[in-house]
This record gives C-alpha cells, structure tokens and sequence, in this order.
C-alpha cells in the first residue's frame, strides 16, 4: 500500500514540477444568501453587517503551489519560483495571479476571464463575468465559502475556532509556508482559507464600501488604489486570521505573501 501513495505522491510532484497542466481540483460552492462582514469587529472596514446573495460557484479545494506556478513562468519566460513544489506559491502581485489565472483558463481550452491592456506605465483588466475560465473569488465570494457557505457552522476561522487546527499562523508556522492541505478542511472541504498564503480577490478595496450594501453577486468599487487580500498569512497573529478580516495591497506588489485561490463559474 505505501509504494502506491508513494507513487501517487511521485506522479503529483513531477506533474507539477516538469511542465504538464493539471485542472484544479475545483469544489461546488452552492449559490445563497448570508451576512457579510462583522458589526462587532473593531476594524470599520469590516461594518457595517450586510446581507449579500451569491450564484453558485466552484473554488480550488487548495491554493496554487508553487509547482503549478513553474508551469506558468517557463511558457511565459518569467523567474521560476524558489520553494518545495507542493506549497502554495506567495508574494505575488495582483497583475501575476490575473496572468496566471488566462494561462491556466487557455491552457484547458476554457474562454478567459480577464481581457488584458498594459503598456510600459499602465495594467488594464477588464472582467468578463460569462466566460467559463479560471479567475479570482470577489471578495464576497471569498468570504461566503471561507464561512462554509449553505454549510456554515458559524466559525470565526475557516473550519474551526481553534485556529491551530484549521490554519498556520505566527504561532506554529516556523515563519514560512506549509505544504497545502494539512490543516483541517472548511464545512465544504475548502483548505487554507485561513493562514499560509495570502489570497488575492478581484475586488478594489475601499475601507467604507459595505456602507453600499450591495446586495446581488457585488464586485467592489469600480475603482481604486489597492486590491482586496484575504485569509492572512503565515506571518499573521491568530487574531487577524479571522473569516471576516479584510487586507489591502496595491496591485503591482509582490510582498505580502499573497496568491492564488482560483474560482470558476458554475
């Protein structure tokens, strides 16, 4: 039995690691309504509570690693990643996980989500909300499947209230990034949502944008400065792991040891 895991194991790591595509492993995320956001939290961002209405989605059951990453950067010319295979891939900007995510999309023969202007001074995206390829989870879509979605046993953490059990942290991470899929799962088999790495979201961010209440499948601001951040990372304290905490970075930087947590339309 131990020389077929270890097989499989072997076969996982060299498909990742010497060049072929492999589909994510992608989780039905069913359609509904919740509340958003956290009246009770200190950070004004995070209020006021609203509720919010999603169509059904499928989301990656893991963060890309850094081996399905490889296969991105040697078709594209770029740097090859440091760091073991099998963990997620970190400290990308927003405008590499937007490339990633039509790589992947055309590589499986699936339409693109993103129509891509740039010149040396300016990144443009432009969201095509129908196409059947590969993208980022809006922010609200983040947030309904880290809580469980139809599924929700209400945890402050993606899984648990024991965030030792369901995330890596500043706590027991050893200050770096942990192969995907060791912690316990969410309610919908959903991994790492909380601590490892960062996960970007299409959505600008503003600090006083639940103040909208938007309702129906919102995609944030039209425009803005910074993009939406999600799940905290290994470097995060315990404390700012939670489902409802939001982060920020600009979109062409590539610290914050942020990635990629793929979504895709029903």
């Amino acid at each position: 039995m131990k020389v077929f895991t270890y097989l499989a194991t072997f076969l996982l790591f060299s498909n990742l690691v010497f060049g072929q595509t492999i589909k994510p492993d992608m989780i039905l995320v069913e359609g509904g309504t919740f509340i958003m956001g956290n009246e009770y939290s200190d950070n004004p961002d995070e209020r006021p509570e609203h509720k919010v209405t999603l169509n059904s989605f499928y989301m990656s059951k893991y963060e890309v690693t850094v081996g399905e990453y490889t296969n991105f950067c040697r078709s594209a010319g770029l740097s090859i990643p440091e760091g073991v295979g099998t963990i997620p891939i970190t400290n990308l900007s927003w405008e590499n996980t937007i490339m990633y995510c039509n790589w992947l999309s055309k590589a499986n023969g699936l339409d693109k989500c993103y129509e891509i202007k740039r010149d040396s001074n300016m990144f443009m995206v432009t969201f095509n909300e129908k196409a059947n390829g590969y993208r980022l989870p809006s922010e609200a879509e983040w947030e309904y499947a880290a809580r469980g979605g139809v599924k929700t046993k209400y945890f402050a953490f993606s899984g648990g209230n024991e965030v030792d059990e369901v995330g890596w942290s500043i706590n027991n991470s050893g200050n770096r990034a942990h192969d995907v899929g060791l912690k316990k799962p969410n309610e919908l088999g959903l991994y790492d949502l909380t601590g490892n790495a960062m996960e970007w979201c299409y959505d600008w961010y503003r600090d006083n944008y639940y103040e909208k209440r938007e309702e129906n499948n919102p995609l944030g601001p039209k425009s803005g400065v910074a993009k939406v951040c999600r799940g905290g990372n290994f470097m995060c304290r315990a404390d700012l792991l939670r489902n409802t905490r939001r982060f920020n970075l600009e979109k062409n930087s590539s610290e914050g040891l942020a990635g990629i947590r793929l979504v895709k339309n029903e």
